[in-house]
């Protein structure tokens, strides 16, 4: 029997938009969007938090504990040795990366990546891009890679790069491993929309999505679709 984990990867210390994992979207923050979500999967068995050790990251622990998440804290520059650190004592033996600057990632797209890391018995599944021939829109995606693979990354030598991007080295044919790149359904196939955070920019955006379609926590990406066709359709030319 699989157990399946979900690592969120959080930290206040990005360098080109500082503390964007408290910034509100809709009057709640981005993590409590990204929880929100992540938990309505129904394949996903346990959620964790992995931020970073340092001072400014008790905020965000203390908004796990009111979201009533697990956070786990490690490396600020090894992401991969963090998200490892993040299973220890967990049996789990397959883990789904999600970034938390993705407030719109949908229960739908983790689990069919979910289910086609097993159905395809390989060791990476991926449904974002830039990676392979993905087409879902940045920002519904998310990684599902066995625990052994996790492992086996964790205890080669990598380079500082690789050690942050956390499965750069597979992508990059670094460390050998079976993966399967997932294509959207038809009517999530949008390789033209973007709606990761990066700048504060990005988050004004999203906020007129919120705002205009009255989106939710709740709201499936079809609906987050919908409303950015919307609103797009009325920008001035």
């Amino acid at each position: 029997m699989t157990r399946t984990v979900a690592v969120i990867q959080a930290r206040l210390g990005s360098r080109r938009f500082p503390e964007k994992m408290l910034a509100l979207l809709g009057g709640r923050s981005l993590l409590e969007w990204v929880v929100t979500r992540v938990r309505q999967s129904s394949l996903v068995d346990h959620i964790i938090v992995a931020t970073t050790a340092e001072p400014r990251d008790d905020r965000l622990v203390a908004e796990c504990q009111r979201l009533g998440v697990v956070a786990a804290r490690g490396s600020t520059d090894d992401v991969l040795g963090r998200i490892v650190g993040a299973l220890t004592g967990d049996s789990c033996d397959t883990v789904v990366r999600v970034c938390a600057d993705n407030p719109f990632i949908d229960c739908r797209c983790i689990d069919e990546a979910i289910t086609t890391h097993h159905n395809e018995e390989v060791d990476y599944t991926f449904n974002h891009r830039p990676h392979g021939s993905c087409n879902y829109a940045d920002g519904f995606g998310a990684e599902v890679i066995s625990r052994r693979l996790l492992e086996q990354l964790h205890s080669t030598p990598l380079s500082l790069s690789h050690r942050e991007h956390v499965t750069l080295a597979v992508v990059e044919g670094v460390v050998s491993a079976s993966i399967h790149g997932c294509l959207a359904p038809p009517e999530l196939a949008r390789p033209d929309l973007r709606f990761d955070v990066d700048l504060p920019g990005d988050l004004a955006r999203l906020q007129q999505l919120v705002t205009s379609g009255n989106l939710t926590p709740e709201s499936s990406a079809i609906e987050v679709l919908a409303v950015a066709d919307r609103v797009n359709a009325i920008k001035p030319s």
